[in-house]
């Protein structure tokens, strides 16, 4: 009988500094060889000139388990963790928390933080203790948990996520992407600071291939952002995806992944490089490779409540998209401007009028969402005419010709393999004629055509004698753009109604942009809107014909633009308001109705969750918690169940839940600081400010914690309008709000109140936030 074959030694991974750190390694992988357990390292390894990745990959695939230690977030070590949770290994992550810098460090990198680790308190005694009272080889493989509910692989879907800071080339290199209109581009929407790690996994694992970008040292958040990146390249490699790393030059690579890994100097050779790469990129091996065991031995009757980035889960979102009030103003054209702040569903709420609209055959759907859109060339043509009137022309002109150009486009895109009559084809033959006499080329993304409109009237705008009017008309050309509308309106003799959607407008906004310039070309918009729909209206069209425009937009935003606006209370806008906490509490329950597997008759919160959390109904405790966005409240609900599945509970557990909280509320606190910067306020350093000053605060402590700050008063406005804060009505009742008006609305109420009251005016820190500033909070007091 031939005996089964014995399991492999246990992989030990660590840096090679700090060398004491590596010398304890050493010593447990000694000190296990000696009690008859085998172990190695990458110092045990015999190179030979071969590629040391390939010498350690090998290694690893022959390990029975894999121990790293990550205090340090060395790269090679989260590569090398990132490929053993790729091929289902069992894995310790080793952990020295008596060395404050690494707690520090887990914080800020905050990936594994619902990830248990495994402290040695920098002994490897104790290390080889744990190890032999629970081998690692008998730990259940992390990849069970993070991918379970994963979906099958896509053909042709990329995992291409941002930067967390948008350098030129990042912003290149999006905007490539997304002119692949072949290729379903995944993680694009958020970088890799803010989702957690069964997020990132997942969109990896349905993917072909895999694009990372690197920061370089010297960039702000570079150590957090490069070590994320170094465990899911490491994934993605044990999953045997094409991967392609860049970062600027000048970056030292580490050795596990130098030799795929592109150091570009200019973003013309990053794109270069990307195309090529895209071009060429090898078909994976085998399509929906599978992990060998993904379901697990647990009773919860949900994996997941969905993704909470709508624009990745737009297929399933409509059978737990709820509809609101806004939702139905957009859709009957009522709305203009659809405002709201990050998380509360203007993409979701986009998507799913679209998809309403398009249901009537009488509508034209005309959905316009740019990549992105280079606003220097734009901003600098605007400071070239002598009169701003002159500018407002331009913009205004220029977004006729974008949308009206979208239209027609749209038409284009329907009509291929619909039956048409002989005056439809011949319609379509003479608009396609002018298409190409305009230069603007079917599928093109808006982007393309702004930029091509910028080049031309600057253009113009240097030849001597051509005045402003001249100029635009020029380079717009208005003769071809009546043509155009002509056209487009005898094609569209079936349709009512043309729905034009825009989104991602705001795509540019971050700390150091011109805010009046974008200001100005959002306002344009809004004006042209109504141009817009006059000219359709009165088109002369042989049936009534009406045009509506919907801006999708965030509320800091949306409330930047308002300020440079002439008559800013003239500017209609629906901002949607979840303060309704059943119609928010559906959207966890839709989604568990949707998505629950043997789910039983009762309520989700009696058969997920436990009944109480910290004295609260688990329902009450969540909306307590969480701030009053679906996204918000969708993602603390998934912390919640995934640390349920990694410790095996059958419920929700309330300590799965306050376990769960500090993760989401690192999330929250990272959107809150994406958000800042439509405002140019630099946030993070402010907040160490609100570390340990308690959660209540009168109006002198508010003033005191802001004091640093360049404009103390202004800044105060904007964390209530944020959120962040909440302000006193009434004696022990703080209100939350979303938006300046409603903040400053608020506000007055307060103030009137505490003074007829004769208490003093106060502020309270949202509970969403308290969980990180206690982090915080420790952080400085260590």
């Amino acid at each position: 009988m031939t005996s089964a074959p014995k399991p492999g030694p246990t992989f030990f991974a660590y840096g090679s500094q700090p060398a004491l750190r590596a010398e304890t390694m050493r010593a447990a992988i000694a000190g296990l060889n000696t009690r008859g357990q085998r172990a190695d390292g990458w110092e045990d390894l015999q190179i030979d000139g071969r590629l040391l990745v390939d010498t350690i990959t090998e290694r690893i695939r022959a390990s029975s388990s894999v121990i790293a230690e990550v205090s340090s977030m060395n790269p090679n070590v989260l590569f090398e963790l990132g490929y053993a949770v790729a091929l289902n290994k069992p894995t310790w992550l080793a952990f020295d928390e008596t060395d404050g810098d690494a707690e520090r460090l887990w914080s800020d990198v905050a990936i594994f933080s619902t990830i248990g680790r495994t402290n040695y308190g920098g002994n490897s005694e104790k290390l080889i203790a744990r190890y032999s009272a629970f081998p690692p080889a008998s730990t259940p493989p992390l990849a069970e948990t993070i991918l379970a509910g994963a979906k099958p692989r896509e053909a042709n879907a990329v995992f291409a996520p941002a930067l967390p800071i948008k350098i030129a080339p990042a912003t290149a290199l999006e905007s490539l992407l997304e002119r692949q209109s072949h290729l379903k581009i995944l993680g694009s929407s958020d970088d890799l600071m803010i989702a957690p790690l069964e997020f990132y996994a997942r969109e990896i694992y349905r993917s072909s291939a895999v694009i990372l970008h690197l920061l370089g040292e010297t960039r702000k958040r570079s150590r957090e952002h490069n070590a994320r990146a170094s465990f899911l390249a490491g994934f993605a490699h044990g999953l045997e995806l094409p991967l392609l790393m860049v970062v600027q030059s000048g970056f030292v690579s580490p050795l596990d992944y130098r030799d795929m890994l592109f150091q570009y100097d200019t973003s013309a050779a990053l794109q270069q490089k990307v195309k090529t790469w895209l071009e060429t990129m090898p078909k994976p091996k085998g399509t929906n490779r599978r992990l060998g065991r993904l379901e697990l031995d647990i009773e919860l009757p949900l994996r997941s409540f969905g993704q909470y980035v709508a624009e990745y889960e737009l297929e399933d979102l409509g059978k737990y998209f709820i509809q609101t009030s806004e939702f139905s103003a957009v859709v009957s054209g009522a709305a203009t401007v659809f405002a709201g702040r990050k998380g509360t569903g203007k993409t979701a709420t986009m998507s799913q009028v679209s998809n309403e609209l398009s249901l009537d055959r009488k509508v034209l759907v005309v959905p316009i969402k740019p990549s992105s859109y280079e606003l220097g060339g734009l901003l600098s043509i605007l400071n070239r005419f002598g009169n701003p009137a002159h500018a407002e022309y331009f913009l205004m002109t220029a977004w006729v010709y974008l949308i009206e150009s979208e239209i027609a486009l749209r038409l284009l895109e329907l009509s291929e393999g619909r039956a048409l009559s002989q005056a439809d084809q011949g319609a379509l033959s003479n608009l396609r004629s002018l298409l190409r006499a305009m230069d603007i080329e079917e599928g093109e993304d808006l982007s393309a055509r702004l930029e091509r409109v910028v080049d031309r009237v600057m253009t113009q705008l240097g030849e001597n004698g051509t005045s402003d009017h001249a100029a635009v008309a020029k380079a717009i050309r208005s003769d071809e753009l009546s043509r155009l509308r002509t056209l487009t309106i005898q094609l569209l003799h079936e349709h009512e109604r043309v729905a034009i959607l825009i989104d991602n407008l705001d795509k540019n906004w971050e700390r150091g942009t011109n805010f009046e310039g974008n200001a100005r070309f959002i306002l344009s918009l809004l004006v042209t809107a109504g141009k817009i729909e006059k000219d359709f209206s009165r088109s002369g069209a042989a049936h009534q014909l009406r045009a509506t425009l919907a801006l999708f937009i965030r509320t800091d935003i949306f409330d930047v633009v308002r300020t440079y606006a002439r008559e800013p209370d003239k500017i209609g806008a629906r901002t949607v308001d979840w303060g309704d906490e059943q119609l928010l509490v559906r959207v966890l329950e839709e989604r568990y109705a949707a998505n629950a597997r043997n789910a039983g008759d009762g309520s989700m919160w009696d058969e997920l969750f436990s009944k109480e959390v910290r004295g609260l109904p688990a329902r009450d405790y969540f909306l307590w918690r969480a701030l009053r966005r679906p996204r918000d409240f969708v993602y603390f609900a998934n912390a919640a169940l995934t640390t349920a599945i990694n410790r095996r509970h059958s419920t929700v557990e309330a300590q799965d839940v306050s376990y769960a909280e500090r993760e989401y509320s690192r999330f929250a606190m990272e959107a809150l600081i994406v958000e800042s910067e439509s405002v140019d306020i630099n946030l993070e350093e402010l907040l160490y400010e609100f570390a340990g000053v308690g959660a209540t605060l009168t109006a002198d402590d508010l003033g005191e914690v802001l004091a640093s700050a360049p404009e103390p008063a202004k800044l105060r406005d904007w964390l209530v309008a944020a959120s962040f804060l909440g302000v006193e009505l009434a004696e022990g009742k703080f209100e939350y709000v979303e938006g300046e008006t409603a903040a400053r609305r608020k506000m007055r109420v307060a103030s009137r109140n505490s003074t007829a009251e004769s208490r003093t005016l106060r502020y309270r820190v949202h509970p969403a936030f308290r969980p990180y500033l206690e982090i915080r909070d420790d952080d400085l007091h260590e």
